[in-house]
């Protein structure tokens, strides 16, 4: 059951990585004076990087190769640091959607890993075992809106910041 709590919340946090840009829209909007073209890509290349990096992870088959642990938390820290450098230095739309993009390539290395340590600890239970993950990873997505809910008219770095420090948290 600890390994079910720990592997769930590891799971919430690391994704609180995927839509930090997406809750922060309006205030980038007003920033970097985006356009629907601009919004957009700003959720749709981590969309775009987790297929690529779910596909490139398979064809390379480095959840077989790379210690599924060591694969999250790695990716895990990747994903905090591109999520991070957006409030960091990026100051326009095309910077920030290659790194959007990377933040979804390393999250190809947080929810696929995370669904088979799962499935590995779980043999008898399984069921309800994937069915939380799945669940801290709905909420771990949806977490950034949330954040931004109650932060109000905090600076959108900071959401970014603490969407990261989350995922290292993972």
């Amino acid at each position: 059951m600890k390994v079910l709590f720990v592997l769930s919340l590891a799971e919430l946090l690391g994704m609180a990585l995927w839509f930090s840009a997406t809750a922060v829209v309006p205030a980038l909007t007003q920033e970097w004076q985006l356009t629907d073209s601009g919004r957009s890509w700003l959720t749709m290349s981590v969309q775009i990087g987790f297929v690529v990096g779910t596909l490139l992870s398979a064809l390379a088959n480095l959840p077989d190769i790379v210690n599924s642990r060591r694969l999250f938390t790695i990716c895990a820290l990747l994903g905090a640091l591109c999520n991070a450098s957006i409030g960091w230095w990026v100051n326009a739309i095309e910077p920030a959607i290659v790194l959007r993009f990377l933040t979804g390539v390393c999250l190809a290395g947080v929810y696929p890993p995370g669904m088979k340590i799962m499935a590995t600890w779980f043999r008898e239970g399984r069921g309800m075992a994937i069915g939380m993950l799945v669940g801290a990873l709905t909420i771990g997505s949806a977490s950034p809106h949330l954040l931004h809910a109650l932060a109000g008219e905090a600076d959108w770095r900071q959401l970014m910041f603490l969407a990261s420090a989350s995922a290292v948290g993972a």
